[in-house]
């Protein structure tokens, strides 16, 4: 066994090797024998062979980076044989292959992979040739080749080419393009243009042959294709070129699985070669992938017509096996390529004789002609291939042509109607329409049904339906009435005739008893499934079953009768269909008088009374039995009988007739039916559904008794051509509807039970119409009610009303009826019904217009016709609201962070004037839609005018407060007059963030027992308070977030706050914590000050405390000056339902407590500005810090390399200093030192600091009572030792010196002015100071000023350019004497700090002048914002930070920016003050944007633009841009070399231009002049002299060397003179100011010891302490009239809201650094003066009371006695006893008599000065009463 195994496996290894040496020949003879014909294919193979070798070479060899293109290109053209060859080189660098592609017309045609050999480097004879044919000529070409090496490909060279008709062996005509030279040899004859000439437009404009070609277009209805493929072939280019040709084929179809197109894949094997069914994929993508998945087998035979046979009997069969489908075109698309090895002939007769089927032929190779033309049908339809399979895909086009011309010839075959329709009752409201699907190409059903007889009420209901779904099409919602049903049947080209049936809805609550005797006998299975299966369900289908309804019964009959489903026992229809399916069937004799006997007897047997009975006999022959008797017997019993005969003596064509027999049962059966067999029993369905429908209501009215008469019929809504009728329902379930007709036509209509109004349409106008109303239903019709009415007569049609202006309207209507005569238009006001105007119009007039109305009144236009005999018919109305005007140019003209003023213009009416009724409506709505505000402005409210514009008198201006900062906002303006509002005008805009210098920080509780919704509102207003700062910017508002628990957690850190997207998104997640009732006041503090811990020195630190289920003073420490000592300021919301304090010494400032969580946005705002308002009223410590913080504190690097760091000094001299120096590890040194009184100090230090280290130098001032102000800078070092600032730390300068702050300032300072007397004191001149501090600075530039200087960084200035104007810019500075101006200003402030009269100075007067540098391209940017402060050294540093920033030159933009950013100008003017803002622009070229139009509005400002142009520049441009006159704001260089020489002049002009001066007219300034030639004119100020007075420049001469160095002269002053010595002995007193009831040993007696830590005010707002008592001078005189004595202390007072004595919080302000005991001590003190004041008020009224009795009893005396002397000297007598008697004691009064009267002594309280003021004025009042 094992040696017979061994053999068998030696005989199979010899036979395997025998094949392989055979196809190896066969490989090698093909190979050699390559000729035209199979030359690709030789191609082919070599090709695959060397890819591989160099794929395997290229493992070894590194592939080019680069290839250059082929070269020497030549191009041969045959026309006759519509062919071409390309001949092309190799570059030096040899590639593995090119990329050979043809195209047309910009389509890609053929794509060709040509190999290239493996050639040496520079081997110019390795050419290579490609063919291409089957060209069409005159068709522009066009071939594109690439040389490939894996992924890199060189350049494209490309030849264009005509093809033309005429015949040419060798045409030559050719173009090239490419990127490289493309050389060829013997440039053929041009027949294109040149190839600079050349586009592709130009091969639009070659004429193109008239010709049709076929464009394939996407197959996308349903569809069966069965590709069968022959895969016998073991040649690999043969199964590529049909795969491709499948591919292009299924390509063009939409290939889905449900109605659309399926696809099936066979071969011609033997052993039924199916490759995939119908069913197997669903997509083109995955049919692709099965076509690719397709491989050949070779050495098989082809069984073409086994094939053909089993995709005829099988694989095309609608069975659901394979996925063939019904009514659906197929395609059979056969690939052959060899003959087959069986017959065809009577396969593929059997194949074509499939209905609608077409087959597709294409042949190639052995294939025989005669097979193809047998499957085809015949020769004309083969699309036989000659090439072999070479090209054979290109034959997809022909295939599909040839198909689609097949399937056309299909889709244009009619299509039947449908036909056997049966109907199925669901419901009394629903029924099922059911009919036989067709056996032609149906693609899809329209349907459309309506109730008949219903006029215009009767609404058509369109639906669409598919193919299968014809067994149920529901109808729902149907009222108990008549119905038409049609269907329509759609192929794809074709539509079927309409069929129409109807059905009445009134049958489908029928009651009748129905019997069927159906016999069975001589039944065959097949019949008796017909007969049960189809004809008994559709019948019981048709009906409503239910003990209410209809009731069916079935006998089954032969030899006897069986009751297989009794009337009583079935009665729902699931049941009987149920029953149904269960019967089986006995053969025998046909007894039909025996079953006709048994129905009589028993099947009736449970009859309904008044219920019509109902038999149908569905038999196949006569009866064997005597069937008349019973027959009788039934008729007499009122019996209707059905007589159903099934048989096949059929004399027509029709399956159904009625029958003709004359014997038997059928004379006495009322409906008699023939039908041909059992198949088609079930088509008289719905005949018999209708007759028993009839036969039943005719059995009601014969029995029951007239229907109900209907009730309340009644007419509404009488029209020219129509009615209403209504009428009341009922709910007697024997009405099925209601039929209504009129005289005016013998139609009548019908409507269901279940409406109860209907609409008569198609009326004639003004005739009299009787409407008859019955019901009918169950019984006998009722009696018939009647309606009379009248239609109306034709009024106009169609009346509208238009404005077309402010004053007109155009009123149009249509003409009713040709009897019309005339129009007539009346015009009234709709609210008084005042006419206005009435218009008449002829017939063929249709519209009017009038010019009598006004803007903002509703007008009703009313239009009539006019008949013969002036009938006028009734007015027609058309309402209009004539437009009042919106307002224009609704615009925000400044918005802040808490208001916004916006603006429009007036309106304006030209007919009369209105403007006391017309009234601006302005709504604010924030971004959730809420209305915020609304304000009402009269139109003849006159503007306050606004400083730089001078249109108010035609435009309005409207504040509007109380905004919440960073806030969205929508605002919306309307104009409202008569009741009427115009057209709405929106927009939209933020309000700002607040972006002071803050350090806020959020704790917040969120208990966990909140509700969901509490927990989303408290986190929505925290984020909302959030939104409120600019938290971008580390220099401003650093926020931090930190919610409270029993261990709080931080939220939001400092560094996280900076990205606004992140803070959001983290408070967005804040959610319940747990913990907060075991938070302790200690753990709450300590959190607070790790809070608070890096916070920065002299910024105000805010509190925000937001409380849910806590009460803040469970947690606020019991002192709470310990925050304030602290600079904290605490801000705190609190819920209302919290628990009360446990004490109440807790101060109430800054404590809002909310009734619910619904009232967060009612103190948004305020909880803001009481943040904002910490840093205009700071605490203590805050103040402290400020006057001790250094400002502008830089470092420096030495020549010698080590460090030098340079800051301001603090306004309060410090103690001494702390410096340390550390890096982000650790604190490398730290130095205590002691420093000379400056305004600027240095302190140098040896460097030995890394390279590439980021470093911060610390500086902090400490006071004697260790206070410390700390500010820092850090700077960076580079691997060469240079150093960087990084970041500077911000100082906190007062630069406001526009009009807002002047507004306030000199509001505060006239308040503070006024004596008692009400005198007020002169203003202080801001010029006398700045002229002054200018002269001791030895500068001509005007203190007070602002210089910007705007720089040009664009593409026009080069590095060098840049360098000199570093240079230039550093020199200008210089010689500005800035640094000085800036010492004296300094200077300035200190004296004024030392003498306490600092808020009487404007901010002007200690400005300096601020600097600022902004370089711009495209974009601008602030190099150095706006400062003062600065030294000549930092100035340096700024500007040697200048880069270029390239791109374009946009001036405007940069003008604009200047203009709008904070960091320079901001939205301010100067205007109002005596100094300007100058900016100096230096540009290289011309703007690409307009700037002209910005620096216009920069002028407007305040702001004088200073021109300096370099190079190519505009003149006339640049004098638009500068200021007037342009001939000295306006500069012209060549070279940025001639700035030197420019430097004076430009400093000059700034000089000139920064003090505000009056305008010099032609004769002062001649007075100017004369006063320099020593005649004396008018005091004047000097300004630049006129263009002509000046002498005129020569030419700038060439620049000659520089000079010798002079020698060093004597070192100059170091600055301006030092800061004075220390203050002397305190001087006298003042003289005494007004009393007070307390003084200072009382307020001793009353303060505690340990009150000496209370707060001080700041310097400009301070007060007395008692500390001040102890040097007090001695008591000085007292004066008589103290009270109206020279000025005291009183014009000292604070800000408003700023408490009496130090340390108390002012209204709404942060509570101040009190002391433990202040608030009793301040209620002692207030006590004290209440009661002293009440008691000499009680004297001072008791002496009054006493004047006055004296009076009266002087005044009757004189009159008893007749007293002839005057009454005033009676009077001045009983005066001066008064005085004498009480004046000791009302001059203790006024005195103080046991107070210093020479102390300046405040009172402790607010309160207590409000006590003092209104005694004061009473008692001042009553004894001016008493002297007058």
């Amino acid at each position: 066994m094992m040696s017979a195994r061994i053999l068998v496996c030696l005989m199979c290894v010899v036979i395997v090797l025998q094949l392989a040496l055979a196809n190896s020949a066969r490989e090698e003879e093909s190979l050699s024998d390559v000729t035209e014909n199979n030359g690709r294919a030789s191609r082919f193979r070599e090709f695959k062979i060397a890819l591989k070798a160099e794929r395997r070479k290229s493992k070894l060899v590194p592939k080019p980076d680069f290839l250059s293109p082929p070269r020497d290109l030549w191009l041969r053209k045959n026309a006759e044989k519509q062919r071409i060859s390309i001949t092309w080189k190799a570059a030096k660098i040899s590639p593995e292959y090119f990329d050979v592609r043809l195209s047309t017309n910009g389509q890609p045609t053929r794509k060709r992979l040509v190999m290239a050999s493996t050639v040496a480097a520079g081997d110019e004879n390795n050419a290579y040739k490609q063919r291409f044919k089957s060209l069409q000529t005159n068709t522009p070409y066009t071939i594109k080749i690439t040389s490939k090496y894996g992924n890199v490909s060189s350049t494209s060279v490309k030849i264009s080419f005509f093809l033309e008709g005429r015949t040419s062996s060798s045409s030559q005509d050719s173009d090239f393009d490419t990127d490289d030279d493309v050389h060829q040899e013997d440039p053929p004859k041009q027949f294109f243009p040149p190839k600079e000439d050349l586009t592709e437009e130009f091969f639009e404009t070659v004429p193109k042959p008239e010709r049709s070609a076929y464009v394939p277009d996407i197959i996308d209805h349903p569809l069966d294709v069965l590709f069968m493929v022959d895969r016998s072939s073991s040649f690999d280019p043969e199964l590529l070129e049909t795969k491709c040709l499948l591919r292009n084929l299924t390509a063009h179809f939409h290939v889905a699985y449900y109605r659309k197109v399926r696809i099936a894949l066979m071969n011609f094997d033997e052993n039924q070669g199916l490759e995939f069914s119908f069913r197997r994929y669903s997509d083109a993508y995955t049919y692709d992938r099965a076509i690719e998945m397709f491989s050949s087998r070779s050495g098989v035979d082809n069984r073409v017509g086994h094939a053909l046979t089993y995709a005829s009997q099988t694989v095309l069969q609608p069975n659901g096996a394979y996925g063939s489908r019904r009514n659906v075109a197929k395609v059979v698309f056969v690939i052959l390529g060899s003959d087959s090895q069986d017959y065809v002939e009577q396969a593929a007769r059997e194949l074509r004789g499939r209905p609608y089927l077409v087959t597709v032929v294409v042949g190639y190779g052995d294939a025989k002609e005669a097979s193809l033309a047998a499957i085809a049908g015949s020769a004309d339809d083969v699309i036989r291939h000659t090439d072999g399979a070479n090209n054979l895909c290109d034959l997809w086009l022909h295939a599909h042509e040839l198909m689609w011309k097949k399937l056309r010839a299909l889709y244009s075959i009619p299509l039947k109607p449908p036909r056997g329709f049966r109907l199925g009752m669901s419901h009394s409201t629903v029924v099922d329409m059911k009919w036989s699907r067709p056996d032609d190409l149906v693609n899809y059903y329209s349907i459309q049904y309506r109730p008949l007889r219903m006029g215009e009420d009767g609404q058509i209901v369109k639906m669409k339906a598919n193919v299968g779904q014809e067994h149920r099409i529901r109808l729902m919602n149907l009222d108990s009435t008549e119905y038409e049903f049609e269907v329509v049947a759609h192929g794809i080209d074709q539509t079927s005739p309409p069929v129409t049936v109807t059905f009445d809805m009134a049958c489908a609550a029928t009651k009748v008893d129905a019997l069927i005797l159906l016999d069975t006998s001589n039944l065959k299975d097949a019949e008796f499934e017909w007969l049960a299966r189809g004809f008994l369900k559709s019948f019981v289908d048709g009906f409503v079953i239910g003990w209410d309804a209809a009731r069916i019964g079935i006998i089954l009959y032969a030899n006897e009768a069986t009751y297989v489903a009794p009337l009583s026992t079935f009665t729902v229809k699931q049941e009987l269909m149920w029953r149904i399916d269960q019967l089986r069937f006995d053969g025998g004799s046909r007894n039909t008088g025996s079953a006709l006997s048994f129905a009589y007897f028993y099947g009736f047997e449970y009859v309904r009374r008044d219920v019509p009975k109902i038999l149908i006999v569905v038999t196949n022959g006569e009866s064997n039995d005597d069937v008349t008797r019973t027959a009788k017997k039934l008729r007499a019993d009122g019996t209707s009988l059905f007589y159903i005969e099934v048989g096949s003596d059929v004399d027509n064509d029709d399956e159904v007739r009625q029958a003709g027999n004359e014997e038997g049962l059928q004379p006495y059966a009322d409906y008699s039916y023939f039908v041909e067999s059992y198949e088609y029993l079930d088509h008289i369905q719905y005949n018999m559904s209708r007759q028993i429908c009839d036969e039943a209501f005719g059995y009601y009215k014969s029995v029951y008794q007239p229907l109900p008469v209907p009730t309340n019929v009644r007419v509404r809504d009488i029209r020219n051509t129509s009615f209403e009728i209504l009428w009341d329902g009922t709910e007697s379930e024997l009405i099925t509807g209601y039929t209504i007709s009129h005289n005016g036509t013998s139609e009548f209509f019908t409507t269901g039970k279940h409406r109860t109004e209907f609409t008569l349409y198609d009326l004639l106008p003004g005739h009299i119409y009787n409407v008859s109303f019955q019901a009918k239903g169950y019984g006998k019709d009722s009696a018939t009610v009647h309606v009379i009415t009248t239609t109306a007569i034709f009024p106009p049609l169609g009346v509208a009303v238009e404005q077309i202006s402010q004053g007109s309207l155009h009123i149009s209507w249509q003409a009713p009826s040709d009897a019309v005569i005339r129009y007539k238009v009346s015009i009234f006001i709709r609210q008084s019904q005042q006419m206005i105007q009435t218009l008449y119009a002829d017939k063929y007039t249709n519209s009017v217009d009038t010019t009598s109305v006004y803007p903002g009144y509703e007008y009703e236009c009313r239009v009539e016709a006019v008949y013969v005999d002036d009938v006028a018919s009734g007015p027609t109305r058309a309402y209009i609201v004539t437009d009042l005007p919106a307002p224009q140019d609704f615009r925000v003209f400044t918005v802040a962070e808490t208001q916004v003023q916006l603006e429009w213009k007036f309106l304006r009416f030209s007919h009369y004037q209105t403007h006391d009724k017309l009234v601006y409506l302005v709504r604010l709505f924030d971004e959730k839609g809420n209305q915020v505000d609304e304000r009402q402005f009269h139109n003849n409210t006159r503007n306050l005018p606004l400083q730089g514009r001078n249109d108010h008198d035609q435009t309005f201006f409207a504040i509007i407060s109380n905004l919440a900062p960073g806030r969205r906002y929508n605002a919306t303006l309307q104009a409202q007059m008569n009741e009427q509002t115009s057209t709405l005008r929106t927009l939209q805009f933020s309000a700002l963030r607040v972006n002071l210098a803050l350090d806020v920080a959020i704790l917040f509780e969120m208990a966990p027992n909140l509700q969901d919704r509490d927990v989303i509102m408290t986190r929505e207003f925290i984020q909302s308070f959030a939104n409120c700062y600019a938290t971008e910017d580390s220099n401003n508002v650093r926020l931090q977030v930190v919610q409270l628990s029993n261990r709080p957690v931080r939220v939001v850190s400092t560094d996280e706050a900076r990205n606004r997207t992140l803070l959001l998104q983290e408070l967005a997640e804040l959610y319940s914590k747990a913990g907060t009732s075991v938070l302790t006041p200690d753990t709450f503090k300590e959190t607070v000050m790790k809070t608070f811990a890096d916070s920065r020195s002299g910024v105000p630190r805010i509190l925000f405390l937001v409380l849910t289920n806590q009460h803040y003073s469970n947690l606020m420490p019991e002192k709470e000056d310990e925050l304030a000592k602290e600079g904290i300021t605490s801000v705190i919301l609190q819920m209302s339902h919290s628990s009360q304090p446990p004490y109440s010494n807790q101060s109430m400032m800054h404590r809002y407590i909310l009734d619910g969580f619904d009232q967060f946005n009612l103190v948004l705002n305020h909880a803001v500005i009481d943040t904002v308002r910490s840093d205009e009223f700071p605490l203590k410590r805050v103040e402290i810090e400020r006057e001790l913080l250094p400002s502008r504190l830089t470092v420096y690097q030495e020549s010698a390399g080590d460090g030098a760091a340079e800051w301001w000094a603090s306004h309060e001299w410090p103690h001494h200093y702390r410096i340390s120096l550390k890096d982000p590890v650790r604190v490398l040194w730290s130095h205590n030192v002691t420093l000379p009184r400056r305004l600027q100090l240095r302190y140098s230090f040896t460097s030995g600091l890394r390279s590439s280290t980021n470093y911060t130098l610390v500086l902090e001032s400490f006071n004697p009572q260790d206070v410390s102000a700390r500010t820092t800078v850090d700077f960076r070092t580079n691997f060469k030792h240079r150093w960087t600032i990084v970041k500077r730390a911000p100082t906190r300068e007062t630069r406001s010196k526009t009009r807002n702050s002047l507004v306030v300032i000199q509001s505060r300072s006239q308040r503070r002015n006024k004596g008692k007397r009400g005198r007020t004191r002169p203003r202080v001149r801001p010029s006398k100071y700045l002229k002054a501090i200018s002269e001791r600075a030895n500068s001509c530039l005007m203190a007070g000023c602002n210089v910007v200087f705007l720089i040009d960084g664009s593409n026009a200035t080069r590095s060098h350019d840049l360098n000199l104007l570093k240079n230039w810019l550093k020199r200008l500075i210089n010689s500005l004497q800035i640094e000085a101006i800036d010492k004296a200003a300094e200077y300035k402030k200190r004296q004024a700090i030392r003498r306490h009269v600092l808020h009487r100075l404007p901010p002007i007067a200690t400005y300096g002048v601020g600097l600022s540098i902004v370089q711009y391209a495209e974009q601008a940017k602030v190099v150095l914002p706006m400062m003062t402060r600065l030294t000549r050294r930092q100035i340096n540093q700024y500007v040697n930070s200048m880069k270029l920033s390239g791109g374009g030159a946009n001036t405007g933009n940069a003008l604009d920016f200047v203009r709008r950013s904070r960091s320079v100008f901001g939205n301010n003017s100067t205007r109002s003050l005596p100094t300007r803002n100058i900016v100096v622009l230096v540009t290289s070229g011309k703007s690409e944007d307009n700037a002209s139009h910005q620096a216009i509005k920069l002028k407007r400002e305040g702001a004088l633009v200073f021109v300096v142009g370099v190079k190519e520049i505009n003149k006339q441009w640049a004098n638009t841009i500068a200021s007037n006159p342009p001939s000295t704001f306006s500069m012209e260089l060549n070279s940025y070399d001639l700035l030197d020489g420019l430097r004076e002049r430009v400093k000059r002009t700034i000089c000139q231009a920064s003090s505000r001066r009056k305008k010099v007219t032609k004769s002062s300034r001649s007075k100017f002049y004369n006063k320099k030639n020593g005649t004396k004119g008018r005091k004047t100020t000097p300004r630049l002299p006129a263009r002509n007075l000046i002498p005129k420049r020569g030419i700038h001469g060439a620049k000659g060397d520089r000079g010798i160095r002079g020698v060093p002269g004597p070192k100059g002053a170091s600055g301006l003179k030092g800061e004075r010595g220390h203050l002397g002995p305190r001087g006298l007193p003042g003289p005494p100011g007004p009393p007070c009831l307390i003084g200072p040993e009382q307020i001793k007696e009353i303060i505690p010891r340990e009150a000496s830590t209370e707060r001080t005010p700041i310097h400009r707002h301070k007060r007395s302490t008692s500390d001040d008592f102890e040097d007090l001078g001695p008591v000085g005189p007292v004066k008589s009239e103290a009270w109206l004595g020279v000025r005291g202390r009183r014009g000292s007072r604070g800000y408003p809201g700023v408490q009496g004595h130090p340390g108390l919080q002012g209204v709404k302000g942060e509570p101040g650094a009190a002391i433990a005991s202040l608030e009793e001590v301040s209620h002692n003190i207030c006590q004290s003066m209440i009661d002293a004041y009440e008691s000499k008020f009680m004297e001072e009224m008791k002496m009054l009371k006493r004047v006055e009795s004296s009076i009266n009893i002087l005044r009757d005396q004189l009159e008893t006695n007749g007293y002839q002397g005057s009454f005033e000297q009676q009077l001045q007598r009983l005066i001066r006893g008064l005085n004498d008697e009480d004046g000791p004691s009302r001059a203790n009064n006024f005195k103080g008599e046991k107070g210093d009267p020479g102390e300046d002594v405040r009172c402790g309280c607010e309160e207590a000065n409000n006590v003092l003021e209104r005694t004061s004025d009473t008692h001042q009042t009553s004894m001016l009463k008493v002297r007058n």
